[in-house]
């Protein structure tokens, strides 16, 4: 077997173990937002059971929720580049 096949068997598997964790962690990510959605309409119905503590958690979730996109996104930018490099 060429060394250029051999490189590419070797992309498209590290492509294929990169998509796979993508999926996994992007799958996990969307139970932890229905779950989120669920417990935002959950207080939001009982509006009067809104306190300081609420307030607080809302704003750390939706931090994390920030932070979690940009983080899939990074990790779909790095597998689009192992794609790309496997082209050039």
């Amino acid at each position: 077997m060429s060394k250029f096949k051999v490189r590419t068997k070797k992309r498209k598997s590290l492509l294929s173990s990169e998509l796979l964790r993508y999926y996994d962690d992007f799958a996990n990510f969307n139970e932890d937002c229905a779950f989120l959605c669920d417990a935002f309409a959950c207080v939001t119905k009982n509006h009067e059971t809104i306190n300081q503590n609420s307030l607080v958690g809302f704003e750390r979730n939706a931090n994390w929720l920030k932070k979690r996109c940009n983080e899939l996104n990074e990790k779909l930018n790095k597998i689009r580049e192992l794609e790309l490099a496997e082209y050039s």
